[in-house]
């Protein structure tokens, strides 16, 4: 039987996943893999697919077709890899716009979502979610993949548990509630 907390918890991610796919205006964006590979290529300009797809939990195939469909719609472009076989990817102009868009839309979805605490809640949750996201960090590519729709400044600022983790560093320092 699932207890109480972790059936919140859930609800809350539905909750959060929902309202994000509700951002989609694009079909080339429908779904949060393709969402996650158009912030990827933002966050890592002129990667190959090879590298972008670990990021977002894709076959080699399945990122093919997903980039295929990103550059259709005028988000992305492929350019030369570092050898003739690669392909290195960047956001176009219309890419870039999109990007910031959906960041935005997130950033005001968890600011409303979080807005409810007070700051020793806020302190309480961040402790906690430090906590359970470094427990949880398996490898790098999972570590990808968990932030790939982050806008890492703050945590890389403050100690990422994600990054720690899949560095071999401990937990980073929790503040106090």
């Amino acid at each position: 039987m699932t207890l109480r907390p972790e059936n919140l918890l859930g609800a809350l991610a539905l909750l959060v996943t929902d309202e994000m796919d509700a951002l989609n205006t694009l079909p080339a964006l429908a779904g949060p893999t393709a969402r996650a590979l158009l912030n990827a290529i933002g966050q890592y300009p002129d990667a190959s697919i090879e590298l972008l797809r670990d990021a977002v939990a894709l076959s080699h195939p399945a990122a093919v077709r997903a980039v295929a469909g990103l550059a259709g719609a005028g988000l992305v472009e492929k350019r030369t890899g570092l050898d003739k076989r690669s392909v290195a990817l960047a956001l176009t102009g219309a890419g870039r716009r999109e990007v910031k868009r959906l960041q935005s839309a997130r950033e005001n979805l968890l600011t409303r979502i979080v807005g409810h605490l007070d700051s020793a809640e806020r302190k309480a949750l961040e402790n906690l979610l430090i906590k359970m996201l470094w427990h949880e960090t398996r490898d790098p590519a999972h570590a990808m993949q968990l932030c790939r729709f982050c806008d890492e400044g703050p945590c890389l600022e403050a100690g990422c548990p994600i990054e720690c983790r899949e560095a071999g560093l401990p937990m980073p320092a929790r503040g106090g509630s």
